[in-house]
């Protein structure tokens, strides 16, 4: 029995999901469990080698490949919202454990599935709010303020949004899967362009850290750097009460005056406690736990 870790990623959807898995899949490992990581293209797992200590990783097109790698005696964490509900019980009834795990606040599990959420507890199951440890290490920060949209625009939708920024003294931290000199098109409106590489430097160094990253939100939040919350435009609005629930303040839309009173605010009520530093090890323990029966 081998168990395999599928994660919806790529130059579409970004990195969101990778970064909340990849310290989950470090903790399986360090409870002795041999883990095989899923994505959907094979940059994202060169990142996770890269940034995350991954060893095993191997690229799938589609979903349904899955069954062309993985065998009805192996386990399944499916962190990822696409296909449906019948597919994912297709899988549940096809391998020996299937764990989902939703972004979606009503969502509930199907038979023989077993569901983490990061919205809410099911079935005793704990909070999918995870963060890489490394950002509880908080370093100096400096004055610095800086944007990061996220790791895709892949229909380059910050381009006209990013006037929004413009002579606001804000820095943007570049996206991983940003096309080749879309930044030098983008820091015309923006203090500076910091390449993606440099990301959790500039992250957990920032004086303030705008995102429309719900992940890199909470990333920020562990390290200190005062996080904002930017919605993109078709952002869903369950991530409104995730913020909330820090008090991590959120700007609605790009609209620069409210950018720009932001910027000059000093906003000291987050709520850091509620993070937990070893929610990845929590839910290792979870996910072992339901592979062995319990």
């Amino acid at each position: 029995m081998a168990l395999y870790y599928y994660i919806n990623t790529g130059h579409r959807v970004g990195l969101d999901r990778l970064r909340r898995s990849a310290p989950i899949i470090n903790a399986l490992e360090g409870e002795g469990i041999e883990v095989r990581m899923l994505t959907n293209d094979f940059r994202a797992g060169e990142y996770a080698k890269e940034h995350f200590g991954i060893r095993r990783y191997v690229s799938v097109d589609v979903v349904r490949n899955i069954a062309n790698i993985a065998t009805p005696a192996d386990s399944i964490v499916f962190d990822s919202a696409e296909e449906s509900r019948r597919i994912w019980e297709d899988m549940a009834n096809y391998f020996r454990t299937f764990i989902r795990i939703s972004d979606n606040p009503n969502d509930a599990p199907l038979s023989k599935e077993i569901l983490i959420s990061s919205m809410k507890s099911v079935d005793g199951a704990p909070l999918a709010d995870v963060v890489d440890r490394r950002y509880f290490d908080q370093m100096e920060h400096s004055d610095e303020m800086i944007y990061f949209w996220g790791d895709a625009d892949y229909d380059r939708r910050l381009l006209s949004l990013s006037e929004a920024f413009r002579g606001l003294d804000i820095a943007l931290l570049e996206g991983y899967y940003f096309f080749m000199q879309y930044s030098d098109e983008l820091a015309v409106n923006f203090k500076k362009a910091i390449d993606s590489e440099e990301y959790d430097n500039a992250l957990k160094g920032a004086g303030k850290f705008f995102t429309s990253s719900p992940q890199s939100a909470l990333e920020a939040l562990a390290a200190g750097s005062s996080p904002v919350y930017i919605k993109k435009p078709d952002a869903s609005d369950v991530w409104d009460e995730k913020m909330r629930g820090y008090n991590i303040p959120i700007i609605e839309n790009f609209e620069k005056n409210s950018i720009e009173k932001m910027a000059n605010e000093t906003v000291d009520t987050y709520d850091r406690k509620k993070l937990k530093k070893d929610a990845a090890n929590t839910i290792s323990r979870y996910i072992l736990h339901k592979m062995a029966g319990v």
